[in-house]
């Protein structure tokens, strides 16, 4: 079945041909952060299908190198898992603090935040240091205070509260759950599978981003989730998740062995749990103090901040893959 690599060759032609448009000195100059992200999207495809298309390879009945799947989602699993850790060391995340500063995605002068166990068992180490301003400067949108570095006297980590355990759960739930549910399509020679819950919920971000930048307040003055995401908007949400969903389905017909309905109905609880998957992210990052997880994906952050959409989606769907099929 050829289906797989079809979707993949056209998927990354689109993407090339975006990329290359936004690569243009004009357009480049005028959206420098929409190029950025185009060129991430584009290398992290390019990776992902190189891996797949190896590991498509059959030799007498068998597919030596599905490990090329399985090595990438435990290399994701293992970055991730040093961008949450990095988080609750206070001294690492002061110098990421400062690294995205260096490159204008966090606002100057942003405090960090001591728990307040670390305040009760060092107050020495804390007498200049105003927590509750500091907690607040954090929970509304960074607004400027005092940076703090982590005292000299004392190895700083943070306690860990239930987001923290909620979210790194999550996380660890996604790396396993996208290692069986390969597995179990590859067992099942329903390859295309993991291709439309990939793209059904990755691409419900760039879906989401589209209808908010064209829809955001016509019908609705609040956003989706001002607190935790003052960015995202319910028209984004709404109008975004559909489309997704729309798509998807119609994709997933052709790589999958799924009715069209059941393509619309999984397409849209993965892009609604994506929507869900970003918030929890969001506030993880909000409850951290930090506007991006990492640097390494220009335009985008860290690997966390890709994934996001994933952690809950991808669990449940191949629970549900796991039951039905």
């Amino acid at each position: 079945m050829m289906t797989d690599r079809v979707f993949i060759i056209g998927l990354m032609t689109v993407v090339t041909l975006v990329w290359g448009i936004l690569a243009l000195p004009r357009c480049r100059q005028r959206l420098p952060s929409i190029y950025l992200i185009a060129r991430s999207w584009w290398w992290m495809l390019a990776v992902l299908s190189v891996c797949y298309l190896i590991a498509k390879i059959k030799i007498n009945s068998h597919y030596p190198y599905q490990w090329l799947l399985v090595g990438l989602f435990l290399l994701i699993g293992l970055r991730g898992s040093y961008e949450i850790s990095r988080l609750w060391r206070l001294e690492s995340k002061a110098r990421l603090i400062r690294k995205l500063q260096a490159r204008g995605l966090q606002a100057n002068a942003v405090a960090i935040p001591y728990p307040k166990k670390f305040a009760i068992d060092h107050p020495n180490s804390l007498q200049n240091h105003d927590k509750n301003s500091s907690q607040h400067n954090y929970q509304h949108n960074y607004q400027h205070s005092p940076q703090k570095q982590p005292p000299n006297n004392a190895q700083a980590y943070a306690y860990l509260n239930a987001l923290d355990i909620i979210f790194s759960l999550a996380f660890i739930t996604l790396i396993i759950s996208l290692i069986f549910l390969q597995i179990l399509t590859w067992q099942r020679h329903e390859y295309g599978v993991l291709l439309f819950v990939l793209f059904a919920s990755q691409f419900n971000d760039i879906a989401q981003y589209l209808c908010g930048k064209l829809f955001k307040g016509r019908w609705f003055k609040r956003g989706l989730a001002p607190r935790i995401s003052p960015n995202k908007s319910i028209e984004g949400a709404i109008f975004g998740s559909l489309f997704t969903a729309l798509l998807a389905a119609l994709l997933g017909v052709w790589l999958t062995p799924f009715s069209w309905w059941l393509c619309l109905i999984m397409a849209y609880m993965l892009a609604v749990l994506g929507i869900a998957g970003d918030l929890l992210e969001s506030a993880f990052k909000r409850q951290h103090g930090v506007k991006d997880t990492g640097t390494i994906l220009a335009g985008h952050g860290g690997v966390l901040d890709r994934i996001d959409s994933l952690l809950l989606g991808v669990p449940l769907f191949t629970l549900l893959y796991l039951l039905i099929s």
